[in-house]
Order: structure tokens, then C-alpha cells, then sequence
């Protein structure tokens, strides 16, 4: 049975609902007329590749524009971020689709088909950070850009087609804290102490340019002092003498593959970032040795190494490496007994090509978590000593080696392996027939082994006949 006060409570939820009913409560639009004007006048001036991608067509004027996809507003209305990244965009950008956007501080094309360095985009006065990875832009950029924000911090022109010397309204901006400039072709000869200014750099990328970088040679030059620098990225470009990176505490992540550097690698490489480098490549060099004593630090998560001229006993990785990469070496010496207590958790080693001998060792049974493995192309004999643990494998090269006796038949039971090949060794026996994967493999996984026999090869098991 009702109470008083609970009919008195319902009368009132009535009367509120009945109000709000007649009287709807109006919320008013943080998108300022001139902005939306603006965006709608630039999505209709825009030149697509096909048709305006599905986020443009999302865009309605009865909707407030902050609430367009790709588009952040603060609080007073004003346009802060524009994202029309991976939108079919092509041609260029006009100054007069950007005037009232002067609180707009990042603005990201990625991935469009913009064929010329829209200047117009660094007069926007708040800009801090400008995305042009993966365009089209092409030609050099003019000397005499003149930048309206000079809190302009982050700047990527990556995998573009740019030419010319680097552009100088770079070197004018002192909030510079991330600079993507790789694959394009700029030229000319590039000092890394030019970079010293930026206090707040963490991160450079120059590689694959036809840049030829001076790389600095003392601890106490201006880039020696970039205490924040996390990623450096230094590919192709050019370097005789490897960058003194002693300083840099911070790095995480180092590539300077694809250079000149020659001789031993000198042991202190090993000890940059102090403890925190997780990815170091100095593949395609000409190194020849390694300076010892070193000791790899349990941080790597990825060690390249291969493409070089390596000789001597195989480094044993350290123990927390995902991806080990010494390929395309001349080490001319056998892999560690207990080499595979260091690839415990590792997902891919690849040594292909390195002039390997001895066996296989076992303790290879212990990287459980191996996906891909390529010794192919070295001297390895012996057996295939794999007894199935290896249950992660999805890639299984061991082709033009020596080894010999049969293929253990323990490899049908991996599930995942979708590429095998054992071809050109000395291999005998019936090639196994079980599991999923092995009767999809061709006869391309087993040719140039004389003693193997059984499909997919045509040599019939006990005959020594070929089929007819």
C-alpha cells in the first residue's frame, strides 16, 4: 500500500517529466561559426583520389563541428586538432582554407597523396606539431618559408619524395623535439653537431636520404649533450665513423645500419642508452670483428647484426631478445653448445648465410617460443636434433647445409608451420607423412637430398626406382 510521501514523490516525477516534456532543455554548440564555415569550405575544395573518404562524409552541418570525426575542439570552440590522415587527398592546400584556424595545434595528412609541400600550413600560428609522412611531395622546399610558430615541435616528412639540401626553417625552430625526415632525397653534407641546438630532441630520423652525415667525434660536442635523445634513427647515410653516443643515457631505440663503418665494433657501443636501448641495428656495414671483452645488455629486444663481415666465434645474444638477426656474416666457427638457453623467449634468429659449421646444437629445443629459424646456406652436418618443442615454429629454413639422417618425424606435430624447406643437405629416409602440415609442403621443401624418398618427392621408399 502506498504511503502519503511516496504518492507525493510520484506526483512531482510526473510534474518534472511532464516540464521537461513541454520545455526541452537546449545545450548551445562549442563549434564557432567560423570554424565550421571553414571545415566545410575545405572538405568541398578538397581534390580526392577517388571520392571524399568515409570520414569527411560522416561531416554534417547539423551537427557540431567538434563532433566531426577527426576534428578536437577546446573548450571555447576553437579548433586545436585536425586529422584527415588516410583520406585520398591529393594536389595541395590553400592558405584560405586555414585563416581562421589559429588555435589549431596538430594537424595530421599522413597517408595521402599530397604532391607539393603545402608552405601555407607553417603560417598557422599555434602549430606545434605537422604530419606529412607517406605523401607525394616532391621537389626541394624554398628557402624562404617564413614559419608563424615557433612552438612547432613535432615534424614528420617521412617516405615522401623531397629533394634538395635539408630545409632551413628546420634549423630556426628551437622547440624541435621529434624530426622524421627519412626516405626522401635530400642531399648535401649534414653535420650531427647541427642538431645540438634542439635542448628538447628525442628523437631523429635521416636515414635512406643521399644525405652524407658528419656524425660527431667527442663526448663534449653539442649533440654529445641531447640528454633526452630516445630514438636515432642514422641509416644510409654515408657515415665513416660511428656518432660518440657515450652521453646518451636515454636511447632506446639506435639504427645505423647501411653505412661505411668498418673494423672491430667497439665494445662501449654495447653499454649506450645505460641499460635502456632495446633496439640496435649496425647491419649492412663492413664490420669485421667484435671489440672485446663486450657484454650485450639484457635490454635488447631486437640485435641486428647481419650484412657485415663478422668472423670469429658466434656472439651468444642476450637472453631476453625477441628478434636476433646475425645473417649474411663470415664467422666460419660453430654455434655455442648452449646457444639455445639465450633464445628462451626469442620469437626470430636468423644466422643464414654466415659460413656456420659444427652441428646443431640440442639446446635449440629450448626456445620454446620461436616462431621463425633460418640456418640456411651454411656448413652445418649432423642431424637435425629438433624433437618437437619447438611447437611456435611457423618458419623452418635448414636448407643448403650437410646435414644428413632422417627428418624427425617430431616436426609433424607442429601445427603452425606453414614454411619448411631441407632441401640440397644429405638427408635419408621417408620423408613423414603425419600431421596437418606436412602433406601441403612440395616437393621444393625436399629436393637435392639424395637419400629422402616418399611424396611429394617422385622416388618410391625401398625401390630406389623413380615412379613411373
Amino acid at each position: 500500500m502506498c504511503t502519503k510521501m511516496s504518492v507525493k514523490i510520484s506526483t512531482c516525477i510526473l510534474l518534472v517529466a511532464l516540464f521537461l516534456g513541454l520545455h526541452p532543455i537546449t545545450t548551445s554548440s562549442r563549434c564557432l561559426d567560423s570554424q565550421k564555415s571553414s571545415l566545410w569550405s575545405l572538405k568541398n575544395d578538397l581534390i580526392f583520389d577517388s571520392e571524399p573518404s568515409f570520414k569527411l562524409m560522416t561531416w554534417n552541418l547539423s551537427m557540431d563541428c567538434c563532433d566531426w570525426w577527426g576534428v578536437t575542439c577546446d573548450e571555447a570552440g576553437h579548433l586545436t586538432e585536425l586529422s584527415l590522415n588516410d583520406d585520398g587527398i591529393r594536389g595541395g592546400i590553400t592558405s584560405s582554407h586555414l585563416k581562421s584556424f589559429k588555435s589549431l595545434k596538430l594537424l595530421n595528412l599522413n597517408y595521402n597523396s599530397l604532391s607539393s609541400f603545402p608552405e601555407s600550413l607553417l603560417t598557422l600560428p599555434s602549430l606545434q606539431e605537422l604530419y606529412l609522412l607517406h605523401n607525394n611531395l616532391s621537389g626541394p622546399i624554398s628557402k624562404h618559408i617564413r614559419v608563424a610558430s615557433y612552438n612547432l615541435s613535432i615534424i614528420d616528412l617521412s617516405d615522401n619524395k623531397l629533394q634538395g639540401p635539408l630545409p632551413e626553417f628546420i634549423f630556426k625552430l628551437p622547440s624541435i623535439s621529434a624530426l622524421r625526415l627519412s626516405r626522401n632525397n635530400f642531399t648535401g653534407i649534414v653535420h650531427l653537431d647541427a642538431f645540438g641546438k634542439f635542448k628538447n630532441l628525442y628523437e631523429l630520423d635521416l636515414s635512406y636520404n643521399n644525405l652524407t652525415v658528419i656524425p660527431n667525434t667527442k663526448e663534449s660536442s653539442s649533440f654529445s649533450s641531447l640528454t633526452k635523445l630516445d630514438t636515432l634513427r642514422l641509416a644510409s647515410c654515408k657515415m665513416l665513423k660511428i656518432p660518440n653516443l657515450k652521453n646518451h643515457a636515454s636511447l632506446r631505440t639506435l639504427d645505423l645500419s647501411d653505412n661505411r663503418f668498418k673494423g672491430a665494433i667497439p665494445n662501449w657501443i654495447w653499454n649506450v642508452g645505460n641499460g635502456s636501448l632495446g633496439f640496435l641495428s649496425l647491419s649492412q656495414n663492413k664490420f669485421s670483428s667484435l671489440e672485446k671483452p663486450y657484454t650485450f645488455p639484457s635490454s635488447y629486444r631486437v640485435l641486428d647484426l647481419s650484412s657485415n663481415k663478422l668472423k670469429g666465434d658466434i656472439p651468444v645474444p642476450p637472453s631476453e631478445c625477441y628478434i636476433i638477426n646475425f645473417s649474411n656474416n663470415k664467422f666460419g666457427s660453430s654455434i655455442p653448445a648452449d646457444f639455445g638457453n639465450a633464445l628462451t623467449i626469442t620469437v626470430s634468429f636468423t644466422i643464414s648465410n654466415s659460413k656456420v659449421t659444427g652441428v646443431i646444437p640440442s639446446s635449440i629445443n629450448k626456445a620454446s617460443d620461436l616462431r621463425f629459424l633460418d640456418l640456411s646456406r651454411n656448413s652445418l652436418a649432423g642431424p637435425i636434433p629438433l624433437d618437437g618443442s619447438l611447437g611456435s615454429l611457423e618458419l623452418l629454413d635448414l636448407s643448403n647445409n650437410k646435414l644428413s639422417g632422417k627428418i624427425p618425424e617430431q616436426l609433424t606435430s607442429i601445427m603452425g608451420l606453414e614454411f619448411l624447406n631441407v632441401s640440397y643437405n644429405r638427408l635419408s629416409g621417408k620423408i613423414p607423412q603425419g600431421g596437418a602440415r606436412f602433406p601441403t609442403f612440395t616437393s621444393l621443401s625436399f629436393v637435392g637430398n639424395k637419400g629422402l624418398c616418399g611424396p611429394p618427392l617422385s622416388k618410391t621408399c625401398g625401390t630406389g626406382n623413380k615412379k613411373m
